[in-house]
């Protein structure tokens, strides 16, 4: 049986949310209120990875289930605080009969030029993203129309598990 940790995640500095650190992975919910309806998100954190990745209950209703995968930056601020912020690259994985889709290296190209990102943070990000690919997405000289490990293994039953329900907007 794993051992689930209690902790709270800062997200870019705008969301609060509490959650659970089981093994390599941190789950947490946290809602909006959009178009007259309020939404709850489950959130993964894929400490290995450096990815966040969820199936936004706000998409279309033709890419319902799909995932959302941003890379993001990880900093452990306090024990049981875990800082998390949007590092540009973001990957959306719909099923495996379509493409994933790699968007936002404009943003990060830009975000390397202006110098908001690092030489050696923005190489560790390109490695992150390219790894995740590899393993988590590239049939290599498959010819299934199956990802080879999406959604990630390590998330299967936070799917469903009871998280706390606190969270908070900050200014």
């Amino acid at each position: 049986m794993t051992h689930d940790e209690p902790v709270t995640v800062l997200r870019d500095g705008r969301l609060r949310a509490a959650g659970i650190r089981r093994g390599s992975v941190v789950a947490y919910d946290w809602g909006f209120h959009q178009d007259g309806t309020d939404h709850v998100q489950r959130t993964f954190v894929l400490l290995d990875d450096h990815m966040q990745i969820d199936q936004p209950v706000a998409f279309p209703p033709g890419q319902r289930g799909w995932w959302y995968c941003d890379l993001v930056s990880l900093e452990w601020a306090a024990p049981g605080l875990l800082r998390t912020d949007d590092r540009w690259i973001d990957v959306i994985v719909g099923p495996p009969d379509h493409p994933y889709r790699l968007l936002d290296l404009d943003d990060y190209a830009a975000a390397l030029a202006d110098g908001r990102l690092a030489p050696a943070d923005a190489a560790d990000g390109l490695t992150r993203v390219q790894r995740f690919l590899d393993q988590r997405l590239n049939r290599r000289h498959d010819t299934t129309r199956t990802w080879p490990a999406f959604p990630p293994a390590e998330i299967r039953d936070l799917g469903t598990a009871d998280l706390p329900q606190n969270w908070s907007l900050l200014d």
